[in-house]
């Protein structure tokens, strides 16, 4: 195998795809990156046997000067790419099967695993193709992706739900604490119907990938398919320098292929509560603010806030520790409905309001009882936090 071609191209598709390799694996080659060239294209690979990333590399007449195929240590090998001292860069796996990278007057030589045990997670089948706008998917992810669980059981509340129903797209996570749900309206969908949980690790992948195509892209919201099948979900992004013109120079081809979860995600609009006889509007920015003054006395392992709602004009907010510190603050607010009395998880509460735009409306009903938080004039996106007690 022999390639030269330039570095700041290889540099772009290796940082692109190289966060799906884990060196800690007990499979030792998914620390590597493979490297399949041809006398037309170079295809990197990344796995870790739940996400794969793949970038193709289209080629200019003379780069391969072999073909072949290797896989390298993927960290290393990104990082000796790095530093490189001159443009352009040639690699060269002979007979003894070490990869030597040139560049000037620098050499590097790498151990190499044989690419034919680098294993690969396949294409989706019987797949549900869903077109949908790289910033409206970008929206749907950030929206959910923080009421994820990190650790749980219940395995698949650790991922993110994707479901298309009625020609409607949402997103769901939960981790049995709070809930985040966000909807969008999907034109061509034609009736058709899925249900798929996507691993946290992927969630967060495709969230950075969707981030680099905006900031190539960021005047075009270009459309973007997720090809969902019945155990992986694959979308194809276009990466590349983006001239004058709006044309892409440089193209990089990044295929994303995550394996779904295995599990059936919990009905989340029974979750929904309904019977909230109390509504409070409060200003975004002024809560944010009141709460992270009155959580530097909060509870460091509970992280409790009450909230106290006195007539429809006032809300009080306070706090203490175990160690008899104390914290309040009276905002202003419009509510409606009975006093109440009710405690969250401060953490929870910003990470909510974090992720709204304006004031928000939280519906009540009981102080043992779950609340909607949603932006005002904005019923795509939906929170639910539960109540704690102190």
């Amino acid at each position: 195998m022999q390639l030269v071609m330039s570095r700041d191209v290889l540099l772009h598709a290796v940082n692109l795809i190289s966060k799906a390799s884990d060196k800690r694996h007990n499979m030792a080659i998914l620390g590597n990156l493979k490297l399949a060239l041809t006398e037309q294209q170079l295809v990197m690979t990344a796995s870790d046997l739940e996400v794969e990333l793949q970038a193709t590399l289209n080629l200019p007449i003379g780069a391969c000067r072999q073909v072949g195929q290797i896989t390298v240590p993927a960290n290393k090998f990104k990082d000796i790419v790095k530093l490189l001292p001159e443009e352009n860069v040639s690699l060269i796996v002979g007979d003894d099967l070490q990869c030597v990278i040139k560049s000037g007057k620098s050499t590097f030589k790498l151990g190499t695993l044989p690419a034919e045990d680098f294993p690969m997670l396949g294409e989706p089948e019987k797949v549900t193709p869903v077109q949908i706008g790289r910033d409206v998917l970008s929206d749907l992810m950030e929206k959910t992706h923080f009421a994820m669980a990190i650790q749980d059981v219940r395995y698949y509340l650790t991922g993110m739900l994707f479901e298309l129903k009625d020609n409607q797209l949402a997103t769901v996570a939960t981790d049995g604490h709070r809930l985040a749900l966000a909807r969008t309206v999907i034109e061509h969908a034609d009736g058709a119907e899925l249900n798929a949980i996507l691993p946290r690790k992927a969630v967060h992948e495709l969230q950075r990938l969707l981030g680099e195509l905006k900031k190539l892209l960021s005047h075009h919201d270009n459309q973007i398919t997720l090809n969902v099948g019945h155990d992986f979900l694959q979308v194809i992004l276009p990466f590349g320098d983006v001239d004058s013109t709006g044309q892409m120079q440089n193209p990089v081809l990044v295929s994303f292929t995550a394996r779904l979860i295995d599990g059936k995600f919990p009905d989340y609009r029974r979750v929904m509560p309904h019977n909230t006889d109390k509504l409070a509007h409060i200003k975004q920015d002024q809560l944010v603010n009141v709460l992270r003054r009155v959580a530097l006395l909060s509870h460091e392992k509970t992280r409790g806030v009450v909230f106290y709602f006195i007539d429809s004009e006032n809300l009080d907010i306070k706090t203490s520790n175990s160690e008899h510190d104390e914290a309040s603050e009276q905002l202003t607010v419009k509510y409606q409905g009975e006093p109440l009395e009710i405690s969250f998880n401060v953490a929870y509460l910003l990470d909510v309001l974090n992720a709204v735009n304006g004031d928000v409306e939280f519906r009540m009903g009981q102080a043992n009882g779950s609340v909607l938080l949603r932006q005002v004039g904005d019923s795509l996106h939906e929170f639910v936090v539960m109540p704690m007690r102190i």
